[in-house]
């Protein structure tokens, strides 16, 4: 006897078939949906990446160069702190009070390094600092802020050294004749103010400071200068 439900089944078996071809298609066409969705957000990231990580740069190079006006003037500071002291050391022996008005100036470079952070802080609370690949960069951005934060104490105490000294230099010496060619009709006393054991122990206590402040400067250089390069690194890929 022929087979009566062999039409049917065959229909059964074509409509399973097209429903599997079906079911694949859709199943192809999200998966291409995803991965154009991936590549787009790819190509916003890879943009956004570019842009923050030029402005990290700029803003890193822009601190650097005021990290190394900062590191000059305290170098000049402490060069005339130690004279200072030979000065004081020596005092007998000194004639020309133009010896103690250049040393005395050079002391008055109260530069503290104030770096800018708005690309940083802007990378870091919009979440874009993750974008970079690189961990040590990363990590380095993370703590820049509090390694600089940490050289503000010997800023701070360094100027507070500073004001101190204005009432002890005011009581011996005149602004005019420092400051202006022509001097004061109150003739300074340089000689009493080098003489002075107040004076000694102010120039002892700001060497110290500036030296140790010249060693946080020097160990926030290294990191401002690795961060530089990492982020050059980042652009090239």
């Amino acid at each position: 006897m022929p087979n009566k439900t062999g039409k049917p089944a065959f229909a059964a078996g074509r409509y399973f078939k097209y429903a599997i071809g079906e079911i694949i298609l859709v199943v192809i066409g999200i998966l291409i949906a995803i991965q154009l969705n991936e590549w787009r957000n790819d190509s916003i990231n890879t943009k956004q990446k570019q842009k923050v990580l030029l402005a990290l740069k700029a803003e890193f190079e822009a601190n650097l160069t005021q990290l190394d006006k900062v590191y000059y003037y305290q170098t000049n500071t402490l060069n005339a702190l130690n004279k200072t002291m030979n000065l004081i050391d020596s005092i007998n022996y000194i004639s020309d009070d133009k010896v103690f008005i250049e040393t005395i100036l050079d002391m008055k470079y109260e530069y503290s390094y104030n770096p800018t952070n708005g690309a940083l802080r802007s990378a870091v609370s919009s979440g874009d600092i993750h974008l970079i690949d690189s961990q040590r960069l990363i990590e380095l951005l993370f703590s820049w802020e509090d390694l600089v934060k940490d050289s503000f104490e010997e800023s701070e105490r360094q100027n507070k050294y500073a004001s101190d000294s204005y009432l002890l230099l005011d009581k011996y010496i005149q602004l005019k004749e420092v400051h202006f060619e022509k001097g004061s009709k109150h003739p300074s006393d340089f000689v009493g103010l080098f003489k002075d054991a107040f004076f000694e122990d102010y120039t002892l206590r700001m060497a110290f400071n500036t030296y140790s402040y010249k060693k946080e400067l020097e160990g926030i250089r290294k990191s401002n200068v690795e961060i530089i390069q990492s982020l050059d690194q980042e652009l090239k890929k």
